[in-house]
């Protein structure tokens, strides 16, 4: 039940194809090429021999796209629907922490663009997967919010489910609660997003403690979401912002650049951040144990780098 952003250096193994390893030890067969291995001492069990090499794209993808929605219809649905015993930023926290243990092992559990693109600037995620993990992302979201507005439309009048729709939707100006502008709300998300992501990118480094991360990562989301939500609905996240606007109408539409942009800086600066203080892989001292394993292990941007 653990979540890994993306943290493992390819060695080569016996038949000549990479494997994934993690913080020097070698993974079970079946999980090399994932995005996020789970470290085997947290798993209940092994791959069998002669398993896959590694998890499918397609697989990482639908991970991606179910973890995704879970957390949108969680968050959004509490917003709706739920009543003062719990809000919405709970409901996004609570819906995180179920996403990643449910789908974190398959695809790294980022449900979130800013996110996938923190974890690729810290050197955690491959670049080539980035593309693939944001559209499955915003699908995800986009289904979650969907499923919402058909359940409200049997409920409620066009008019009463816009308001609604619009009350979960990120914004500023008009469409704030505060009035905040957009300078003002520009700040606050990529603030909050940076230290989101850094929590998310500490908190699965290869000496965290894995079985807290998804409540650490949860309980991030929560605390920030209710910092955030007073200036502008509170997003974090770039896919869940596109899922609710797109069902909320042609106002909230045309300010969703912003929930774009200041996430997406947010998760930039974090990567850079914990890349260049290095505290995605923690240089080994003398004391440490080598990596074990029978080959050296292959160069990668953080060797080169570090």
């Amino acid at each position: 039940m653990s979540h890994h952003v993306p943290g493992t250096t390819a060695r080569p193994g016996a038949d000549g194809a990479d494997g994934a390893v993690h913080d020097g030890a070698p993974t079970a067969p079946g999980t090399e090429g994932l995005a996020a291995p789970v470290p085997v001492a947290a798993r209940k069990e092994t791959a069998p021999a002669g398993a896959p090499a590694a998890v499918s794209a397609p697989a990482q993808w639908a991970a991606e796209f179910g973890g995704t929605a879970l957390l949108v219809f969680a968050g959004l649905g509490t917003g709706m629907f739920a009543t003062e015993v719990i809000d919405s930023a709970l409901g996004f926290g609570l819906g995180l922490v179920a996403a990643i243990v449910a789908f974190g092992h398959v695809s790294g559990g980022h449900f979130n663009p800013a996110v996938t693109l923190a974890a690729v600037v810290a050197g955690r995620t491959p670049a080539r997967s980035a593309i693939g993990y944001v559209v499955a992302q915003v699908l995800g979201a986009l289904a979650a919010a969907g499923v919402l507005w058909a359940v409200l439309v049997t409920l409620l009048d066009s008019s009463t489910t816009a308001q609604v729709l619009g009350a979960v939707s990120n914004g500023f100006g008009e469409n704030s609660t505060s009035q905040a502008g957009w300078a003002t709300v520009l700040l606050v998300e990529f603030v909050a997003t940076a230290l989101f992501a850094l929590v998310v990118l500490g908190s699965t480094a290869p000496r965290a403690n894995a079985v807290l991360a998804p409540v650490a990562i949860g309980a991030a989301l929560a605390v920030l979401l209710t910092i955030t939500a007073p200036f502008d609905g509170g997003s974090l996240n770039p896919a869940r912002s596109t899922g609710a606007a797109v069902v909320s109408g042609a106002t909230h539409l045309a300010q969703l650049w912003l929930f774009w942009v200041a996430p997406l800086l947010g998760g930039l600066v974090a990567g850079l951040v914990h890349r260049s203080v290095d505290l995605a892989r923690p240089r080994r001292g003398a004391d440490e144990p080598a990596a074990t394993g029978t080959a050296p292990a292959a160069s990668t941007p953080s060797d080169r780098e570090g």
